[in-house]
């Protein structure tokens, strides 16, 4: 043991022996009722000590094997100091999932804290931190049903910052899951940030799940966490954790939450949904006997599997052909088990999946599973009701059709959607007369870059813009495509599309010295053959942008209309030197 080891266990000690542990607390803010909904407890060591960063706290702890010790304390702690708050909202507790399956760990006493403090069962959350791996899930399944049974909530702490993640989400079955606070730092910026907590929100809603997204520091985090969605958020933004807790939020905070244009998910195809898998299937109920659901595989050869129901009928198992056919055909397993319930015998983890869930987020949480938990069958429910079953060769035949046709209508260069998907967005804002604003881009002097540096630098130009398009857009809002050729059109609904069309222009710039030789950058420009054969002098290549607001007309009723109106827009444009941008008004 090192020195330093040595003088951290001596500070452990004391700090066990005298309880000097400083539990703060940080408000987890609803944004559907825009107000206080809980307070996460934090703990510190002491100010003057190397143990008062809990990371060094509980580390030091768990080298010095006194992990369920600490942890018990920590609860004690802040079940008391919470009681005496008097504060009626939810209060969530973590814990460490290897601490509660230590053998020395005292289960029983938070009850006890509780009682002491004034506090029910039913406003406390366990939060379970995952700072080391889960090994056992059936005694960790075993402990959080255990203090379900005694009135908690399960929270899961840290979601993508764990060491196993969707898996122990799935195991565990938690009421709140909290995404790690790195998916939403400067989440406005990252698209694909937004693409992973969508999965997340997806999978949530699926299974009945309610999302924290903690680490929301400044007013645009919390915007775009508003227009996802998500239930409740914790972060520096609303208040810090303190000893004497923020009680009210002040309301210029909050944003009137706002329906915006989606044109990533405008009207789904059903195709694209869970509900076109759904196959019937007359499920069992927990009360039938083993001897029923023996009969039923036997009258049903071509049955993989049964789902099960309870009586509100809510899915609560499947049972599966194999594994229930080794039990009961083995030898005196009729005559052992045929009375009992098969609510004894079926599988109590199996998927299960929402009708509008979309097929991509289906699955990605099959494939997030367990190897040995994966099976062929999954159940599908609307509103958390039973309505059949659905088969996971059904699903991949499925998402490689959606596959295939997606890429039927991309184009192959820039692998953005194509002219058959531009003229259903473009419709639809026309149908629903959307507030967007339509921006066709256009490359200057493409041609004669491609005769003299030819077509495969040319086909990185395109495929470089088309990059700088997508980098800048809120994929959440916004639509690109690409028409063909060197044209582009972006449908914003953003409210800042101004800002992104300038940044596009500005880092499309940043292309050019990758893009010429020493010698042409120098000349500012290129000499090429003009169409009738004549040497001519063009300029760098530049960027142009019309941009039309489609609120700004009343003569665009159609596609036709839109596209004369935008290629006014994209000469005036093109019109200008350099890099340009041009709004065309009415």
């Amino acid at each position: 043991m090192t020195k330093e080891e040595l003088l951290q266990g001596r500070s452990l000690n004391k700090i066990l022996e005298t309880a000097t542990l400083t539990p703060l607390f940080q408000p987890i803010v609803s944004l559907k009722k825009n107000k206080i909904y809980g307070y996460e407890a934090l703990i510190r060591g002491p100010s003057d000590s190397g143990l008062h960063s809990p990371v060094n706290l509980f580390d030091a702890a768990s080298r010095h094997g006194r992990l369920a010790e600490l942890d018990l304390m920590c609860r004690e702690v802040s079940i008391k100091h919470f009681g005496l708050l008097g504060l009626k909202h939810k209060l969530f507790i973590n814990t460490i999932p290897a601490a509660l399956l230590q053998q020395d760990y005292q289960h029983g006493l938070t009850l006890n804290f509780l009682k002491k403090a004034g506090i029910p069962a039913e406003q406390v959350v366990i939060e379970l931190t995952e700072q080391y791996p889960i090994d056992d899930y059936n005694l960790m399944r075993d402990a959080t049903e255990h203090y379900r049974d005694m009135g908690f909530s399960i929270a899961l702490d840290d979601l993508g910052a764990g060491y196993s993640g969707l898996r122990t989400w799935s195991e565990l079955k938690p009421d709140f899951v909290k995404l790690d606070r790195h998916f939403m730092q400067n989440i406005h910026d990252d698209s694909q940030k937004r693409q992973f907590v969508q999965s997340m929100l997806d999978i949530a809603t699926s299974i009945d799940c309610q999302v924290i997204a903690e680490g929301v520091e400044i007013r645009e985090e919390y915007v775009v966490a508003q227009e996802m969605k998500i239930d409740f958020v914790q972060g520096y933004y609303f208040a810090r954790p303190k000893a004497q807790p923020t009680q009210t939020i002040k309301p210029e905070l909050f944003n009137k939450r706002q329906t915006k244009t989606m044109f990533r998910q405008v009207l789904p195809r059903s195709n694209t949904l869970v509900s076109s898998l759904l196959s019937s299937n007359a499920p069992l109920n927990t009360h039938d006997n083993v001897n029923t659901v023996g009969d039923r595989f036997q009258q049903g050869s071509d049955l993989i599997s049964l789902p099960v129901i309870n009586h509100l009928n809510q899915p609560v198992g499947m049972v599966w052909r194999d594994e229930f056919m080794t039990l009961y055909a083995s030898r005196y397993g009729r005559d052992l088990h045929g009375r009992k319930p098969i609510q004894m015998f079926m599988d109590d983890t199996p998927i299960i999946a929402e009708m509008k869930l979309p097929l991509k987020t289906l699955s990605q949480l099959i494939t997030s599973q367990d190897e040995n938990s994966q099976h062929s069958m999954f159940i599908i429910t609307d509103d958390g009701q039973y309505r059949g079953t659905g088969s996971l060769m059904d699903l991949l035949r499925q998402i490689t059709d959606l596959q295939l046709t997606s890429a039927r209508h991309a184009n192959p260069l820039s692998g953005l959607p194509g002219n058959v998907p531009i003229s259903e967005q473009t419709k639809e804002a026309l149908k629903h007369n959307h507030d967007v604003v339509v921006c066709y881009f256009d490359l200057d002097n493409f041609k004669p870059y491609n005769d003299i540096y030819g077509y495969g630098k040319g086909d990185k130009v395109i495929s470089e813009t088309a990059k700088i398009l997508c980098k800048h857009v809120n994929s959440e809002i916004d639509f690109v495509g690409h028409v063909g050729g060197d044209d582009f059109i972006a449908l914003f609904a953003s409210s800042d599309w101004l800002t992104r069309c300038n940044k596009i222009l500005s880092e499309f710039t940043t292309l050019q010295p990758y893009l010429y030789n020493k010698e042409h950058l120098t000349a500012g420009g290129i000499t090429a053959a003009d169409r009738y054969g004549n040497a001519m002098f063009y300029p760098l290549l530049s960027l142009s942008i019309g941009a039309v607001k489609l609120h700004d007309f009343d003569t665009i009723n159609n596609e036709v209309d839109l596209a004369e109106v935008a290629s006014r827009a994209k000469s005036a444009a093109k019109k200008q030197s350099g890099n340009s941008f041009f709004q065309l008004t009415q």
